[in-house]
């Protein structure tokens, strides 16, 4: 059932970057996407272009906040980067929601004493295996994920290591924090539960000719990709969350 206060409230989506422009101007956005799997929540939804240095609304106007994922780097420090780090210091631990998506992921995690850089295993692209970890049993937005299960996923950093009194929530053999949660009401997801399998083979694709594909099976890999409804499910299930407070 939905809070009528929260209601009221719009759920933000808060850009840090674009995704490619090849891939972008055919199958739209980050936030483009968020947006779609959020449409039935009930919920306003609002974008805000922190990136282009729209400013972000006071934390307690607003219901929760999704962040998207960048080309960018968290260590770059870039100055959007750093307001947004700063208004999440005050946001979550006031009990504001938080997803975090790849760079948002990051530096969520960076915000609250956690270490980013790059992953020793290298890039991780594709739909990519996930493990369950215990620290779901009981999660609000984890809980109902099945052992092993799948995402969409591209990406060179990760979160090497979490925040104090942060828990894991999912991991691979590439990548032991894919997804966390800070405190009671701030998620992180490495991947992105807002892909498409077209959209996934696209970035693929693009990724062929760069240098850190090179010995991999792209043409497997692209094969291999498909839709993950329980990445997405995450994402939505964020949204009941944010609805019932």
């Amino acid at each position: 059932m939905m809070n009528p206060q929260s209601a009221s409230k719009p759920l933000i989506i808060v850009k840090l970057g674009s995704a490619p422009a090849s891939v972008s101007a055919r199958f739209g956005d980050y936030e483009q996407h968020i947006a779609a799997l959020l449409a039935d929540s009930g919920l306003p939804l609002q974008i805000v272009r922190a990136v282009d240095g729209e400013a972000l609304p006071d934390y307690r106007q607003i219901a929760g906040a999704v962040l998207t994922g960048s080309p960018s780097m968290v260590g770059e420090r870039k100055s959007f980067s750093e307001t947004v780090r700063g208004w999440l210091q005050q946001a979550v631990p006031a009990g504001l929601p938080v997803f975090g998506i790849c760079y948002g992921h990051q530096l969520l995690a960076d915000a609250f004493g956690g270490e980013v850089g790059a992953n020793p295993n290298g890039l991780e692209i594709g739909t990519i295996p996930l493990e369950r970890q215990p620290a779901c049993d009981g999660d609000p937005l984890f809980a109902p994920l099945p052992p092993q299960l799948c995402a969409n996923a591209t990406h060179f950093q990760s979160v090497l290591k979490l925040p104090a009194g942060a828990v894991a929530l999912l991991a691979n053999r590439h990548d032991a924090h894919q997804a966390y949660r800070y405190g009671k009401n701030a998620w992180g997801v490495q991947f992105h539960p807002e892909f498409t399998a077209p959209l996934m083979q696209a970035m693929l694709e693009l990724r062929r000719q760069e240098p850190a594909a090179a010995g991999r099976d792209t043409d497997a890999e692209i094969a291999a990709v498909r839709e993950s409804a329980d990445a997405a499910g995450i994402l939505r299930r964020f949204a009941a969350f944010v609805c019932r407070r």
